[in-house]
């Protein structure tokens, strides 16, 4: 695990760089605003911190002895699995069914692939993120979201 994570961390600062210097390329700021390239740079700053960190636990964690980490049960990767074939079951039928009732469904099963069994807490927070998510990106940032059966409501 050690191994891993030391691994791991570097791969993140590799990356990390690589956005950097790929980010260079844009200006930082356009007329005393952000420009293209000033999320890509702080994303970038963000990785190489995460990924250096990472590494320094990778390598700090081989000099202390520590016991083997188990491996997840097969409930755990029941849930895993739960949610990685919700999410490419959301992505085929995104242009079919629409943003709204696509992300309440995979929000519902996320919900309940995370132990939640209340039928009041399995509809309420899954529309309402719904919702939220699309107030944000379809009204305030007009970002134009698939509509899908739901295309009669505009």
């Amino acid at each position: 695990m050690n191994k891993a994570e030391t691994f791991a961390g570097a791969l993140v600062v590799a990356i990390g760089v690589a956005i950097l210097f790929g980010s260079m390329k844009f200006p930082y700021l356009l007329d005393g605003v952000p420009g293209p390239g000033f999320l890509p740079r702080w994303i970038a700053i963000g990785l190489i911190g995460i990924g250096l960190v990472l590494t320094a636990q990778g390598i700090r964690a081989r000099l202390v002895q520590q016991g083997a980490i188990p491996w997840p049960s097969a409930g755990g990767w029941a849930r895993v699995g739960l949610m990685l074939g919700a999410l490419a079951v959301s992505l085929v039928l995104l242009e079919w069914l629409g943003f709204l009732l696509t992300t309440t469904l995979f929000m519902a099963v996320v919900v309940f692939g995370l132990g939640v069994r209340s039928w009041r807490m399995l509809v309420s927070i899954p529309l309402l993120a719904a919702i939220g998510l699309y107030v944000v990106f379809a009204v305030w940032l007009r970002v134009p979201l698939p509509k899908g059966i739901l295309s009669f409501l505009e």
